[in-house]
């Protein structure tokens, strides 16, 4: 954790002291390559458990949703600095929501393998968790429905993913916590916590036109692949 921290604030004072938002720097690339990094990890993973019955799928699927964001970077950067276009929404966004339906699946798949029966509570926080993200999202970003209702739209589209994506993850923890897995699984939903947070705060700001290449929004996103990558490297390691 104290190391994740250290490579944060590094990589924080990097893109504010280092970084010129008018050129292209190693910035612009690293929600890509960290993303991939994690696809590569999750990917390892499946090879080892390739005969599983639930882990073999799973963290294939795991690592297609995170490939996939890579090659949604790549077509975002396409956008942005070859042919000079406004790259949200754009093709890009096919490759990013895609990669929501793999995770899905894989959070999904888990937590009804090893948890037959799941009761009451847990079935009605996790809907209960997910609203309650989307409607603030909705409340703080209303105003800007009128000017570019697309771009409004494709915000709730997003926080709605991303506030499924957290739910499943925070009942997967419930899961796994006391198994020998929990401490894996732990990595995995601060990595995804982190993820689904600056998600949500990432589409704010293009709500109200703040988004730049030097925002913390970018170093969360960097920290919640490292803590992923983490997470996979401790699950291959326990079993």
């Amino acid at each position: 954790m104290i190391i994740v921290a250290v490579l944060g604030i590094v990589y924080q004072t990097y893109i504010s002291g280092f970084v010129n938002e008018e050129e292209t720097s190693f910035a612009d690339f690293t929600y890509g390559l960290s993303s991939l990094a994690v696809g590569i990890t999750a990917l390892f993973v499946y090879k080892r458990y390739r005969g599983s019955p639930i882990f073999g799928k799973t963290y294939l699927a795991l690592a297609v949703g995170f490939i996939l964001l890579f090659v949604g970077d790549v077509v975002y950067n396409y956008y942005l600095y070859v042919l000079d276009e406004d790259p949200y929404p754009s093709l890009a966004d096919a490759f990013f929501i895609s990669f929501y339906f793999f995770t899905g699946y894989h959070l999904v798949k888990n937590i009804k393998y090893f948890k037959k029966d799941l009761g009451i509570g847990p079935k009605i926080a996790v809907p209960v968790l997910a609203l309650a993200m989307i409607t603030i999202f909705g409340m703080f970003t209303i105003e800007s429905l009128e000017d570019d209702p697309t771009v409004y739209y494709m915000g709730i589209l997003y926080v709605s993913a991303s506030a499924a994506i957290l739910s499943l993850a925070v009942l997967a923890l419930t899961v796994f916590r006391n198994s020998v897995l929990g401490v894996a699984w732990f990595m995995l939903v601060i990595g995804l916590f982190f993820y689904s947070f600056a998600d949500v705060w990432y589409y704010y700001l293009e709500e109200i036109e703040e988004f730049s290449i030097i925002h913390p929004v970018n170093t969360m996103w960097l920290l919640a692949n490292i803590f992923m990558i983490y997470s996979l490297y401790k699950h291959k390691k326990t079993i």
